[in-house]
């Protein structure tokens, strides 16, 4: 398991779970991405709660990651910092809280000198709310998603809401309009037409409760050989927000705690 979660960091980044019938559909909200933007406030944040499935290769097939589960703080707009448990790697799991290129990790189980709990590097920091490649956080990226939509029903209470569920499916050439900075990725030209099935949960309010995506990516040169032959690693984010809107601000851990690493 280890193996395969270090190969999913090297990849980085969700099954045709295909689409149910718009039969009884709700009406979706006018702009999501509008009412997430108005959630980028100062002092305030969304509690969040992430999995990850991963395909390594057909004799593996997919396995389910521990959760992510924490926090992002927003200000002025955007994410500012984030404070998250990795219940996939140490023992016990590891907290990292990230501000700015400034990034903080506990893991209870390592040994410390006395007095110590934190070791601090400088990090270039992912501040976002996404599923996969598809973020949230950008309005143009959320109406571009929304617009392939193939089929809307009213769903399930997430965080205490009522929700309509949305889903389709979208390409990566049609993604690298509202993110050309995914071109020249992992994803080159001659799988620019392979596609990310995606489900949105909306609240009444516009604001996502769940988003779930599945993708495939090329294994890539660096990484030839390492799928037996698949010639593709397969994802599944699939992701919870709740509390939209509380007061949170994150702060770095007491310098009195922290060590630089080694």
């Amino acid at each position: 398991m280890k193996r395969r979660a270090s190969v999913v960091v090297l990849v980085v980044a969700a099954s045709a779970l295909h689409g149910t019938s718009a039969a009884g559909a709700a009406t979706a909200p006018k702009d999501p991405g509008a009412a997430i933007q108005r959630q980028l406030v100062k002092g305030h944040g969304v509690r969040v709660t992430e999995y990850t499935t991963f395909h390594s290769d057909a004799i593996s097939g997919w396995e389910r990651f521990q959760p992510t589960k924490g926090v992002v703080a927003f200000g002025d707009g955007e994410v500012v910092a984030t404070d998250l448990w990795d219940y996939q790697l140490g023992e016990a799991g590891v907290r990292v809280v990230c501000i700015g290129k400034r990034l903080w990790q506990y893991d209870p189980k390592k040994k410390l000198p006395k007095g110590r709990k934190w070791v601090t590097l400088k990090y270039p920091c992912e501040f976002r709310l996404a599923t996969g490649f598809l973020r949230l956080d950008e309005p143009d990226v959320l109406r571009a998603v929304l617009s392939t939509t193939t089929s809307t029903k009213a769903s399930v209470k997430y965080d205490g809401s009522p929700t309509t569920l949305h889903q389709g499916s979208i390409s990566f050439r049609r993604l690298w309009d509202v993110r050309p900075d995914l071109r020249g990725g992992s994803v080159k030209e001659e799988h620019a037409d392979w596609e990310i099935d995606w489900r949105l949960w909306l609240g009444k309010d516009g604001l996502v409760r769940r988003a779930w995506s599945k993708w495939r990516q090329p294994e890539g040169d660096k990484l030839k050989g390492m799928t037996g032959g698949q010639g593709w690693y397969g994802f599944v984010k699939d992701v919870r927000y709740s509390d939209w809107g509380m007061t949170l601000t994150i702060k770095p851990p007491p310098t009195a705690q922290t060590m630089a690493a080694s």
